[in-house]
C-alpha cells in the first residue's frame, strides 16, 4: 500500500496519525513478540497441548504474526529516519532491485499467511465439531504441515507480480510508474480485496456460524445429558472462534479505509480523490495500528479462554522456578563443601 501512495501522491508532512503510529506500534510489537513467544513455547513444548489438532496451527500462526510485527516495526523506524533526515537515510536507499523485490514479496506473503492460518483454524473447528468421529486431514500433525506448506506456496504464487514490478526508484522500493495501473489493480482486487480480507472473512464467518449452530443443536438434543467431552471441546472452540472474530474486527477498519484510497488511485478519479486521500491518511495510520493488534492479541485470548493453556503456562513457569531453586541450592551446597575439602 505504501509504494502505491508514494507513487500516486508524494508524502506530505506527518500529521497526528503518524505520531499515533510511532507511539503505539512499539508497544504493540513488544507485547506481541512476548505473547507469541510464550504461545509458541507452551503450544510446542506441552505434551498435553501438542496432541490437539489446532496446536500446530497456532504455533505456525505465532511465527507469522511475529514476522509481521518485526517488519512493521522496521518500516516504522524507517519512516522516522526519512522524516528526520530525508530519503538519504532510508533503509531502502542502498537496496538493489532484487532485494526490493524479495522484501516486498515476503512482506505481503507473511501478511497473507497470518490471514489464511486463521482460515485454517476455522476449518479445523468445523471438522472437530461438525464431524467429530471422522479422522480428517487436519487432525494429523504431518498432514497439517503439508497443508500449510501447500497453502503458503499457493499464496506466494499470487504475489509474483511484486517481483516483476517493484524496483528501487530514487532510493525507495516502489512500483515502477509505467506499471502503476496494472499493479494497483492486482494489489487492489487480487491481493487486498480478495486474498487479504474478503475471502478469509467470508470463510471464517461461515465456519464460525456453522460451529456455533452445531454446538447449539448438540446442546439442545442432549439437554442435561451433555457428555463431559463437549465441555472441553466447547472451551477450545470458544478460544478459536474468538481468534476468527478478532481477526475480522481488527482488520475491517483498515480494509474500508484502504479500499477508499485505492479507489481514488485510478487515473480517471485521481483529480477528485487528492483531497480525500490527504484527509484519510491519518485515519489509515490509526487503523493500521488497530490491524497490528491482530498480530499480538492471540496470547491474551489463550489466557482468557483456554483453561488448558492457562494450566500449561503456570506449569511451565513453576517448573522453571523449581529448576532455578534447585540450581541455587546445588551451587550453595558446593560453596559450603569447598572449605571442608580444603
Amino acid at each position: 500500500m505504501q509504494e502505491i501512495l508514494i507513487a500516486v501522491n508524494p508524502p506530505e508532512m506527518p500529521i497526528w496519525g503518524f505520531w499515533v503510529k510511532q507511539v503505539a506500534t512499539p508497544i504493540v510489537t513488544v507485547l506481541g513478540l512476548t505473547g507469541n513467544t510464550l504461545s509458541f513455547l507452551v503450544m510446542g513444548c506441552s505434551k498435553r497441548l501438542r496432541k490437539q489438532s489446532y496446536s500446530q496451527l497456532l504455533c505456525i500462526l505465532a511465527i507469522f504474526d511475529s514476522l509481521n510485527l518485526i517488519i512493521n516495526q522496521v518500516e516504522l523506524i524507517d519512516e522516522m529516519n526519512v522524516y528526520k533526515s530525508g530519503h538519504q537515510n532510508s533503509f531502502h536507499r542502498d537496496f538493489p532491485d532484487s532485494v526490493c523485490k524479495i522484501y516486498n514479496f515476503l512482506k505481503h506473503v507473511f501478511l497473507l499467511g497470518s490471514s489464511w492460518l486463521v482460515v485454517c483454524l476455522s476449518v479445523e473447528r468445523v471438522q472437530a465439531v461438525c464431524f467429530p468421529f471422522r479422522r480428517t486431514f487436519l487432525h494429523r500433525r504431518f498432514s497439517v504441515a503439508i497443508f500449510v506448506t501447500i497453502t503458503i506456496a499457493i499464496l506466494s504464487l499470487t504475489q509474483i507480480f511484486r517481483i516483476l514490478f517493484i524496483e528501487n526508484v530514487n532510493g525507495m522500493c516502489m512500483v515502477v510508474q509505467e506499471y502503476l495501473t496494472l499493479y494497483v489493480y492486482l494489489h487492489q482486487y487480487g491481493y487486498h480485496l480478495s486474498l487479504l480480507f474478503a475471502l478469509p472473512c467470508v470463510i471464517v464467518l461461515s465456519c464460525n456460524f456453522a460451529v456455533i449452530y452445531q454446538i447449539y443443536v448438540i446442546r439442545k438434543e442432549a439437554g442435561d445429558d451433555c457428555p463431559p467431552s463437549l465441555g472441553s471441546t466447547r472451551k477450545a472452540t470458544t478460544m478459536l472462534l474468538l481468534i476468527g472474530f478478532v481477526f475480522i474486527i481488527t482488520m475491517f477498519p483498515q480494509f474500508v479505509c484502504t479500499s477508499v484510497l485505492l479507489y481514488y488511485t485510478d487515473e480517471s478519479r485521481r483529480h477528485i480523490g487528492q483531497h480525500i486521500m490527504l484527509k484519510m491518511r491519518p485515519y489509515l495510520e490509526l487503523f493500521s495500528v488497530v490491524s497490528y493488534t491482530n498480530y499480538c492479541i492471540n496470547f491474551a485470548i489463550y489466557v482468557l479462554c483456554g483453561r488448558s493453556f492457562q494450566w500449561e503456562l503456570c506449569r511451565m513457569f513453576k517448573c522453571n522456578r523449581r529448576r532455578n531453586i534447585f540450581r541455587e541450592e546445588q551451587t550453595k551446597r558446593k560453596e559450603e563443601e569447598k572449605p571442608l575439602q580444603g
